[in-house]
């Protein structure tokens, strides 16, 4: 063979070779790009599955909260009734005491009539005698009737009340086990929502295994947070601008030191004050151990916002100071929260609530009930989460605390 002949069978086997070593890496690229595909397909099956868990936290987080209020008038209702049927049994006790009476007195008037005989007032009537004695006598026995004919009635009308009241009884015992009844199967409804809520927790821890994965959420709820607030600031603006100008008219009125606010307008005044320099002015929304502080790593290079108090669940949350409801909602990570507005840019905000106790543009009173203590937000103990704002900042809300 020549070596031209050599050269080209050389080359010839070369171009073979690059060609299987090309369709390698072709084949390559393209299993990754199959890779890529499929691992992005399951992320994005996840992220819908995550959002479906969080949509369903709410709806259960939302049905225990009815259920609870539903089981607190079920409960106040069976107090009613209880009383009602005690007073009923009382009342029947009595109406039967005098009854007994009654008929024990018409009984021994009746006695007393029969023994009398033959000199009766009729005959008395007709014997033709008009001595003074005998018209008295007439008119005593007239008497007597009339109070006899007046005991019947009585008589009559305390048998008729007994009835009625015997009746109303049957009907209250007869709603009292009808509620027993139901107030057990809201009990049962509330375990089982409760055991569907905890699944539905341990199924979202699961799916955030990954660190990463919790810090992107806690970012994601917080700037949810930030623009609910906002949107509760905006919606209220309105009100907010209108009781600046009452208040400023207010302050202006009481230069004449002669002037005395009546209770409306020292409310306004008290929930557009402000609630001043942190000088731990304020009773605690909820007594409790702090669990989280102000400034507290919470993950990666996130802080605790606010702080977090351990209180049993169902404990009454209060106001700190006077103010007007702006948010009363559920958010992600956070739960029932309800933010309310102190005027001058001062807020302060409670979350993690088992639920809500007032609305949207309600005034509050300082110390006044807002919300009950829970674990909303798929919290795995019961606790409060309290903030501070200024002008949209978180601050340190212990300064402001006894």
């Amino acid at each position: 063979m020549s070596i031209c002949q050599k050269i080209v069978v050389i080359i010839f086997i070369g171009l073979i070779k690059i060609s299987f070593l090309y369709a390698d890496d072709n084949q390559q690229l393209q299993s990754l790009r199959s890779a890529i595909k499929e691992q992005e397909r399951r992320l994005e099956q996840q992220k819908k599955e995550r959002i479906e868990l969080i949509n369903n936290l709410k709806k259960q987080e939302t049905e225990i909260a009815k259920l609870l209020t539903s089981i607190e008038k079920n409960d106040l209702l069976f107090i009613k009734i209880d009383q009602e049927i005690n007073n009923l049994v009382k009342k029947i006790d009595e109406l039967t005491i005098k009854q007994k009476q009654q008929r024990t007195i018409l009984s021994k008037q009746l006695e007393n009539a029969f023994k009398l005989g033959n000199i009766t007032g009729l005959e008395l009537i007709f014997s033709g005698e008009k001595s003074e004695r005998n018209d008295r006598i007439i008119t005593y026995y007239g008497y007597i009737n009339q109070v006899r004919q007046q005991q019947i009635h009585d008589l009559q009308d305390t048998q008729t009340q007994l009835n009625e009241k015997r009746i109303e009884l049957q009907k209250k015992q007869a709603l009292h086990k009808t509620l027993q009844i139901k107030q057990k199967e809201q009990q049962a409804g509330l375990e089982k929502k409760r055991q569907n809520r905890q699944s539905t927790i341990i199924t979202l821890e699961a799916s955030m295994q990954l660190n990463q994965q919790k810090l992107v959420d806690l970012r994601n709820n917080e700037v949810k947070l930030q623009e609910k607030i906002a949107q509760a600031e905006r919606e209220s603006r309105s009100i907010a601008e209108k009781e600046a100008k009452q208040a400023k008219y207010i302050e202006e009125k009481q230069k004449n030191q002669s002037y005395t606010l009546n209770s409306d307008e020292k409310g306004l005044m008290a929930r557009v004050s402000g609630i001043g320099k942190p000088q731990h002015q304020f009773n605690w929304p909820v007594n409790g151990r702090v669990m989280h502080r102000f400034g507290e790593l919470l993950q990666g290079e996130l802080y605790w916002k606010g702080m977090v108090i351990n209180a049993k669940e169902g404990t009454q949350v209060k106001a700190v100071a006077d103010g007007r409801v702006i948010l009363a909602s559920w958010l992600q990570g956070y739960g029932f929260v309800v933010a309310l507005e102190h005027g001058k840019g001062d807020m302060s905000l409670y979350g993690y609530n088992q639920r809500m106790l007032v609305e949207v543009s309600d005034k509050i009173e300082r110390g006044q009930p807002i919300a009950l203590v829970g674990s909303s937000g798929g919290q795995n103990a019961s606790g409060l989460y309290f903030e501070i704002r200024r002008d949209g900042k978180a601050l340190d809300p212990s300064g402001w605390l006894k």
